[in-house]
């Protein structure tokens, strides 16, 4: 049995939820930050392509996914068996149809690699904020 099998249907309060969320926020922000951060030194150009010219804007488009995700995740330890292995199957859904607008929206500058960047930047975001929110919901869930 694998921990991503494993159930556990221990209802959280608001609070705890909230905690969990911007945990996940704050964690996701800033791995997504200081990848952006870094690709940005390495390929400097990359900065012309729209969604990478901005980090308040990386911050907010790194946020309000994470909302989501954690509103999705209560609601499907509430209402779904299995809410952790559906989550995360969602979750997988989810990021692979985020990269579809990186690579064709036309905006000026942008590239393969420009691309390849923000799609990146999303799988960075994905991997935080899942793994987070998986944790931080078992732990709140074996305290209470």
């Amino acid at each position: 049995m694998t921990t991503i099998d494993t159930q556990m249907e221990k209802q959280l309060t608001r609070n705890q939820w909230i905690k969990i969320g911007v945990v996940a926020a704050v964690a996701s922000v800033v791995a997504v930050l200081i990848t952006q951060a870094i690709a940005i030194a390495i390929w400097p150009d990359s900065v012309l392509f729209k969604p990478l010219d901005s980090y308040p804007r990386t911050a907010v488009f790194t946020i309000i996914p994470v909302i989501v995700a954690t509103a999705l995740l209560a609601w499907l330890v509430g209402h779904k068996p299995h809410p952790v292995q559906t989550f995360v199957k969602i979750a997988v859904v989810v990021l692979l149809l985020s990269f579809i607008p990186d690579y064709l929206l036309p905006v000026p500058y942008r590239t393969f690699l420009t691309s390849s960047i923000a799609a990146f930047l999303h799988v960075v975001a994905a991997i935080v904020t899942v793994f987070v929110l998986i944790t931080g919901y078992r732990r709140e869930a074996e305290r209470s």
